[in-house]
């Protein structure tokens, strides 16, 4: 067994992207408000310019090599490709 970790921790300056990746998951809203206005949204969140960039652009590969969480990054591409959300809410009605 090993204590390096699978994935490196991110870095401090990449918590605004991750919070926002993870809301995009849990908040459909504002998934849809994404979707129409990336780059006003990424800035709301307090994203940088660099990482504003490769959410407007959809650089998968470039936000990992950033440093953001893969799980993170796939679920945003599994969501905006194919439609697919995972969330830890419970649908409505359940």
């Amino acid at each position: 067994m090993t204590d390096k970790l699978i994935y490196p921790r991110p870095s401090p300056r990449d918590l605004a992207v991750h919070t926002l990746l993870h809301d995009l998951q849990e908040d459909e809203g504002l998934f849809q408000e994404f979707l129409a206005h990336r780059e006003e949204v990424s800035r709301r969140f307090g994203v940088d310019a660099e990482a504003t960039r490769l959410l407007v652009d959809l650089d998968y590969p470039g936000l990992v090599a950033r440093g953001i969480h893969p799980i993170l990054v796939v679920q945003l591409q599994r969501h905006i490709e194919w439609g697919m959300r995972m969330s830890t809410t419970a649908p409505e009605g359940d």
